[in-house]
């Protein structure tokens, strides 16, 4: 089922301690990333097709170069703003928990 929306909760968004850390330059990436996550397949999976989107798919994706994907990508990892799975996969956990929720 393709979901036209997902909840945002500006008070978490504001309160993340975490995301609070990371630059802006981190958080708007985070932000386009969760926007792709929800595209995802599976849900909340940075992945395109069942396919993982790599650092570089993600700067073309964003519009700016690898190593600046791979540097905000490094600060939100270190942050704890998401996590990966056996492949190396970035999810969200957040997204993964309310669509079990859901479910």
């Amino acid at each position: 089922m393709k979901r036209p929306s997902f909840q945002f909760y500006p008070s978490d968004w504001l309160r993340d301690t975490g995301l609070r850390v990371c630059s802006v330059a981190a958080r708007g990436l985070w932000i386009d990333m969760i926007c792709h996550m929800h595209e995802g397949n599976p849900y909340g999976y940075l992945k395109v097709n069942q396919k993982v989107i790599l650092p570089s798919n993600l700067a073309v994706i964003v519009g700016v170069s690898v190593e600046v994907v791979e540097s905000l990508l490094c600060e939100l990892e270190e942050a704890g703003v998401f996590s990966r799975d056996d492949d190396g996969c970035i999810f969200s956990r957040r997204m993964i928990r309310d669509e079990n929720i859901r479910q």
